[in-house]
């Protein structure tokens, strides 16, 4: 990464505490025992650890851990050979405090066990370990390629997701999308403040409006967040105001703008599809259809010529690795796995498009699970679209539907089955990863006829995983899953999940496991849940905090009227933690049973997650249904009841949420002017 990062990387890091609360800010290199995150298998074992115990008695125990059914998965990449490495990790945290300097004191005692001993650090903490490898690449006497080896080797990412020329010279890298974008700065401390103010250029007189604080992100060390509800191709002024610790503070500005809403095309390059298509899979390789920046090729459909492709074929339109390429208004069939497919491809953009009857059909039905031939695999992962390992994508105005397979439901296993769109944004060039646009949308099954998840994410348990970074889907209307509906799971580096109405799937929305964040999931509609059986789990689905890289997930001003759970943890690896901030949500459940009618459901109750001012009700139970730790409860409790409980339910689409500026959350609560309350659910 850049020069200028890992110089000032030195202001933070010994140690900084991975959440930068206000009580574990830093690691002390101190007798003073850092605030270690609970829940992690090293803070379990600091304290059974006495001043008695010996090296083997520790030892001991980090094995004891390992078979523990809360921390066997955490550890287990820890070899057997490591466990006197993880002892001796502990045995100096007991001096020292600081696991920085319990790792790199160790490590200049025992150079031949540097390895180890840096795993074992990383995989006895996996929340405090990005502060850790972040403070060994910039201030540790191991080289980079050692810090990342070893750190990969635990689950730790260590690739980037930015190009370096991203980022200015003052270490601030901005993101724009079509209505809105991302700004991250680097080179900061988790206890930097950094405020946002926003406005449209040249509009000198025109108010800042001010945006969501950026936050410390721990996996790649930036500040960053989204600013949204922005205007598409419109220049913007930044104010972007950072306040350190120490008191200083600097004020630096920028200007950007937003993505137009279609792609400048070359003249010479539009290519009516009656001139280049004669049947068969449309091939863009081998017709050398491709454009370049500025100058992209557009391909213009006709309603009479659907793009068909012959039996066998495994796409109807391949679009190879060949980018910047627009397609508008074309009507596609079939593909014996794919409809839409590209690879390392990037700058896609789709727009008015009808896919229908893609995939492998369902000849055989073996107890739920459908299958093409006898001695095959189950169907799985047939998608209307797949852009394997392919970033910087639009598709828009589209309506996805009719797959030729189905999913099974959960009566037989996990559902397996076909997508509208699958998500593999990790293009191999950090400049073309993730921003996916997926908006105004209807990508819908049938009733006995669904989708697995309707938006799945490729390698969605890795933090280079679905859509990566930078993306926002919003807009759509997605219904009829025997799964998700919306997949985020994996890499949430300021995704955003918006203004969707989400019915009919066993799941809203997915975020687990959050591997890098921030996502931001508000202002969806989600409602009518439910797979082909009627049985459903949650609204938002939640967890895996621990099973590798450590996100944050958003929630704000979604409405959400359901029968079982609204936001709700589920296992990823053993793992049910989450980490997440929810306010100002509307979450209505109406059964009541063991596990049933949970408007939050947080069995593991994780330290820094918060709930404030949401409205929670059971209409079953005639109050709210909560397991978990509300910090700030409703403000307005006399409103707590069924009645408003059933008028909101009844409200279709949008909510009129009671407004209060201690609840407000800057550039994401939008008020309705004329009855001066905040619009929960969809944004008209």
């Amino acid at each position: 990464m850049l020069l200028h990062r890992a110089k000032r990387l030195s202001r933070l890091i010994i140690g900084l505490s991975l959440l930068a609360t206000p009580a574990a800010s830093t690691f002390a290199a101190t007798s003073t025992q850092q605030a270690f995150v609970a829940g992690q298998p090293g803070t379990a074992a600091l304290e059974q650890i006495t001043q008695q115990m010996s090296l083997s008695d520790i030892e001991a125990l980090v094995v004891s851990l390992k078979n523990d059914k809360q921390y066997k998965r955490m550890l287990q990449k820890l070899q057997a050979d490591e466990t006197s490495a993880a002892a001796e990790i502990l045995a100096a945290l007991k001096d020292t405090g600081s696991l920085y300097d319990a790792t790199t004191t160790l490590v200049q005692q025992k150079t031949g066990d540097a390895q180890k001993l840096v795993r074992a650090a990383m995989l006895l903490f996996p929340a405090d370990r990005y502060a850790l490898y972040h403070a060994l690449l910039a201030e540790s006497t191991l080289s980079e390629n050692q810090v990342k080896s070893w750190a990969s080797s635990t689950g730790v990412l260590t690739s980037q997701l930015y190009a370096d020329e991203a980022f200015d010279s003052a270490g601030i890298a901005i993101e724009p999308l079509m209505e809105s974008l991302s700004v991250s700065i680097a080179g900061q401390t988790a206890d930097t403040k950094a405020s946002v103010y926003f406005r449209r250029a040249n509009a000198s007189n025109g108010d800042w409006q001010r945006a969501n604080d950026l936050q410390w992100e721990p996996v790649t060390a930036h500040l960053t967040g989204p600013l949204v509800y922005l205007q598409p191709d419109t220049a913007y002024e930044l104010k972007i105001r950072l306040e350190q610790a120490d008191g200083s503070s600097q004020t630096l500005m920028r200007q950007t703008a937003t993505r137009a809403e279609t792609p400048p095309v070359d003249p010479d390059k539009v290519y009516q599809l009656a001139d280049i298509y004669n049947g068969g899979t449309l091939d863009l390789e081998a017709l050398g259809i491709e454009g370049k920046p500025g100058a992209w090729a557009k391909i213009v459909g006709d309603p009479n010529l659907p793009i068909v492709a012959p039996d066998g074929n495994k796409h109807a339109i391949d679009i190879g690795n060949n980018s910047y390429i627009y397609f508008e208004n074309i009507v596609v069939k079939g593909g014996r796995t794919h409809s839409v497919f590209a690879e390392k491809a990037h700058h896609i953009w789709i727009n008015e498009c009808d896919i229908s009857d893609w995939g492998r059909s369902a000849n055989i039905l073996k107890n739920g699970v459908a299958y093409e031939l006898e001695d095959a695999q189950p169907i799985n992962y047939d998608s209307a679209i797949y852009l394997r390992q392919s970033g910087v994508v639009t598709v828009e105005n589209c309506h996805i539907h009719d797959p030729n397979a189905l999913a099974n439901d959960w009566r037989y296993g996990h559902p397996k089955g076909p997508n509208a769109f699958f998500a593999h944004a990790n293009h191999p060039n950090p400049a073309y990863k993730g921003q996916v646009i997926l908006r105004n949308n209807i990508f819908e099954g049938k009733p006995e006829h669904r989708f697995n998840d309707v938006i799945e994410g490729r390698k969605n348990g890795e933090p280079l995983g679905g859509f990566v970074r930078d993306s926002a889907i919003y807009g759509n209307t997605l219904r009829y899953a025997n799964d998700d509906s919306i997949e985020i799971d994996g890499g949430q580096y300021n995704v955003l999940v918006y203004n969707n109405d989400i019915a009919h799937s066993y799941t809203g929305v997915s975020a687990i496991p959050t591997r890098v964040g921030p996502s931001f999931i508000f202002n969806n509609y989600i409602h009518d849940l439910g797979d082909q059986t009627g049985k459903q789990w949650a609204a938002v689905k939640l967890g895996g905090l621990f099973a590798g890289a450590f996100g944050k997930s958003h929630i704000y001003h979604n409405l959400i009227t359901v029968g079982r759970n609204g936001i709700a943890a589920s296992r990823f690896q053993e793992d049910n933690t989450f980490y997440t901030h929810a306010q100002n949500n509307i979450v209505i459940t109406q059964k009541d049973a063991n596990m049933v009618g949970l408007n939050v459901y947080d069995p593991r109750q994780f330290e820094q997650t918060r709930y404030v001012n949401n409205y929670f009700f059971n209409t079953k139970k005639g109050e709210p249904k909560v397991e978990g730790t509300i910090a700030v409860p409703y403000a307005y409790p006399s409103e707590v009841n069924t009645k408003n409980a059933e008028s909101w339910v009844n409200s279709e689409d949008q909510a009129m949420f009671p407004a209060n500026d201690a609840y407000y959350i800057p550039n994401f609560s939008l008020k309705n002017a004329q009855q001066g309350a905040y619009i929960n659910g969809l944004i008209n």
